[in-house]
């Protein structure tokens, strides 16, 4: 085995997990203060990426200019699927997860509906940065170093604001005990609003972000949400330093399995690493075990 092919297999590895963590890192805000598991997630990134490569061919506007649209188009879109759908839910615990299971259900095969009206069912991508850097034997694909750049930036920020202010400590303090947040005065509502507005951003974002790297039609919404979820649970539910490895991780492995066996085997190692997960780890790298 050639040490320069390892090299460059990492390298791939990691620049891809970089975006699969901004995906999984929007999934895991969600989950963090609402616990609902929002099945529309890899629709929202789909949508975000067709519209991208729309604009793009028409217009010439790069899905980096298109970001902070994507990150703003996203957040009112949370807005208004936890306003109309989300919000009257009931508050028992069992109640809410398996009813937020079927809203976001439903919304994922209206978002697969609203994308094949406007988009129809062609594979797209944008055809922008198609060349690499060089360095010794090694090769960095414009693409998605820039894509990985912005990944980590956005989740960089993200971390920030959990940390540094009074809503994103609002934000932790209602992922981790909603009973005790709202003993504190915390508006457990509007924490539940901007959580969704938070993930479907930062889906959004990693839409554009992999409009650049993958090809994709409406269909292929289902495989990001399933990425997502093999992120989460292999760094573990609620851990945000957990997205980020397991992302990494799942990033090493798809490239490895990709090289070494085909692209096919690449592509089933989410479905793979998930069902291994939850039959020897269920609470992934970093999370907590459960309590009885």
């Amino acid at each position: 085995m050639q040490l320069g092919l390892v090299v460059q297999l990492v390298i791939n590895g990691l620049l891809l997990g970089g975006v699969f963590a901004l995906a999984a890192l929007g999934l895991n805000v969600i989950f963090g203060v609402t616990r609902i598991v929002n099945l529309a997630h890899g629709q929202i990134i789909i949508l975000t990426a067709l519209t991208c490569a729309t604009v793009f061919q028409r217009f010439n506007i790069t899905p980096i200019e298109a970001l902070p649209v994507a990150l703003l188009g996203g957040a009112i879109l949370g807005i208004v699927i936890e306003r109309t759908l989300l919000q009257r839910l009931p508050e028992h615990a069992q109640s809410r997860e398996w009813t937020s299971l079927l809203i976001t259900f439903g919304v994922s095969y209206f978002l697969i509906g609203l994308s094949l009206a406007i988009f129809s069912g062609d594979f797209r991508s944008v055809a922008y940065l198609t060349d690499s850097w060089r360095l010794a034997s090694v090769d960095f694909p414009k693409a998605q170093v820039l894509a990985f750049t912005l990944a980590i930036l956005i989740a960089g920020v993200l971390g920030l604001f959990l940390r540094s202010t009074k809503v994103g400590r609002a934000l932790r303090a209602a992922s981790q005990n909603l009973d005790g947040a709202r003993v504190c005065g915390i508006d457990i509502s509007r924490m539940r609003t901007l959580s969704f507005a938070l993930g479907c951003s930062i889906a959004a974002a990693s839409g554009a972000l992999l409009s650049m790297i993958y090809a994709y039609n409406p269909d292929t919404g289902s495989q990001f949400t399933l990425i997502a979820f093999s992120v989460v649970v292999l760094g573990g539910l609620g851990s945000y330093a957990g997205a980020i490895v397991g992302a990494l991780l799942l990033g090493l492995a798809v490239s490895f399995v990709g090289f070494y066996g085909n692209t096919h085997l690449g592509s089933m190692m989410p479905y793979v690493v998930f069902i291994l997960v939850l039959l020897f780890r269920p609470s992934g790298i970093l999370g907590k075990p459960a309590t009885t």
